[in-house]
């Protein structure tokens, strides 16, 4: 055999052996992958905990900087950053994977197919995240997240590897990872719904109970003021006009002493059937947030009557905490098509965090006890299409303490928090969903002591 023969055949082993080197340093990589997604999905049965660890398992594995975890909700039909390692300020932060043609997470959403990019630039590649938080992504490892049906529940991204760059083995390994947790992760979603329907089902018997327990509240005052409270009037008005006969000072005096008491007496039996009907109201609000579902019953309606309805409910709640609540712009907007009851509880919830705001900021010191304002203004652009034109804007801003930039990005999401004491975040995304029943939008301007500004903007016509 001559030597060239013999190179050739040492060089054909040597690259076959190398190619069995390359295939076992695989499987085992995706041994240990399968292993250490095995070990963290069984560390906790909570979605976040088991977000939180497939996430940190698979940037360990292809060895990345940073990534995300988006999971879909079919309701918004909108991808949700739900975990992310980086900038944690995108928690909450929505992907419309139908419109958004550019970004990676979208793409692969709809094929179901990996992506690898690298050297990312605006062509392949959404930069509105980057633009919000200043990280510099240089490359993109995108891999669909399926249910055993194949079904897309969500997609990973691990960005910027930190040495050499993502490639066929990364994806299949970070694929393997996806698959497994996909499981787990839709498992934990289903536990979830059930523990949810349990509690909806809790919170619609206490409902009922809730709503027996205030009539006997009402029936009382309105007992109160009919049988004893009026008659009572009558008699000292009787009373006073005998006396003027004979001591004009005394008559002013009994009418002096009475009449407080007959004005206050109809706005106070007002405020306990409001109040009456709040609970009611917000009662069902919770047994539909807890659901997920909202009844809507969408008719023509008169705006100015249900926000003079609403801000009376509120005056007495202002007034002694010197605030004082105004409501301007409603010789601008026309009847248009709303629900009443979701709009008019929106509004509420706006008007009651202001008033929740300004009275923390007082109590914490962080803003002095002074007369506060709190302006509810209505407009409307009658001509054009939504949301350019065609849109009632309502809008709700005080100047209270202001917030931070991280509750303010947070408002209105699914990792709505809230500073005030108790608060559970509830409200706003309650205005939320309120938005998005009439195809509207919402927002808020806030810099911390700035006051705040939130806004509703509402379609003239309905679709």
């Amino acid at each position: 055999m001559h030597n060239a023969d013999i190179n050739r055949g040492s060089a054909g082993l040597e690259s076959e052996i190398g190619e069995l080197r390359h295939h076992l340093r695989m499987c085992q990589r995706r041994l240990e992958a399968t292993h250490q997604i095995t070990v963290a999905l069984g560390a906790g049965h909570d979605l976040d905990t088991l977000l939180r660890q497939t996430l940190s398992t698979s940037l360990t594995t292809v060895d990345a900087d940073a990534g995300s975890l988006l999971l879909y909700n079919s309701e918004t039909r909108k991808l949700v950053f739900k975990h992310v390692v980086g900038n944690t300020s995108l928690i909450g932060q929505e992907i419309d994977p139908y419109t958004d043609q550019n970004g990676r997470a979208a793409t692969v959403f709809r094929t179901g197919k990996s992506l690898v990019s690298e050297t990312v630039d605006s062509t392949d590649y959404n930069p509105q995240f980057d633009s919000s938080t200043g990280y510099r992504t240089r490359s993109i490892l995108t891999v669909p997240l399926r249910d055993l049906q194949g079904n897309p529940i969500g997609v990973m991204q691990a960005i910027n590897k930190k040495t050499g760059h993502f490639d066929h083995e990364d994806t299949e390994l970070l694929e393997i990872i996806g698959g497994l947790s996909a499981s787990a992760i839709v498992n934990a979603q289903l536990a979830i719904e059930a523990q949810l329907a349990a509690v909806a089902r809790a919170v619609g018997d206490l409902s009922h109970d809730i709503k027996n327990a205030l009539t006997p509240i009402e029936t009382l005052m309105d007992t109160t003021v009919e049988a004893f409270i009026q008659p009572m009037f009558d008699d000292l008005d009787v009373i006073a006009n005998t006396c003027r006969n004979q001591s004009e000072e005394v008559a002013d005096s009994i009418v002096a002493a009475v009449t407080p008491l007959k004005e206050w007496c109809p706005e106070a039996r007002a405020s306990v059937k409001d109040g009456c009907a709040d609970i009611r109201e917000m009662v069902s609000e919770i047994a539909d947030y807890i659901k997920g579902t909202q009844s809507t019953h969408i008719v023509l309606n008169d705006l100015g009557q249900v926000l003079q309805d609403r801000l009376r409910r509120l005056q007495v709640v202002a007034q002694s905490r010197r605030v004082e609540i105004t409501l301007g712009g409603l010789e601008t907007v026309p009847d248009f098509m709303f629900d009443q009851r979701l709009v008019g509880r929106a509004v509420f919830n706006l008007i009651n965090n202001s008033l929740g705001a300004i009275s923390d900021g007082v109590k914490r010191g962080a803003i002095p006890l002074r007369q506060f304002h709190i302006q509810v203004s209505t407009s409307a652009v009658v001509d054009g299409q939504f949301p350019d034109g065609g849109y009632c804007l309502l809008e709700v801003k005080d100047d209270g303490p202001g917030m931070p930039n991280k509750v303010r990005d947070s408002l209105f999401t699914t990792a709505a928090i809230s500073t005030t004491a108790g608060g559970t975040g509830i409200g706003t995304r309650f205005v939320k969903s309120v938005a998005d029943a009439h195809g509207g939008v919402v927002g808020v301007e806030s810099e911390p002591g700035e006051g705040a500004r939130f806004w509703m903007k509402l379609p003239l016509r309905q679709a």
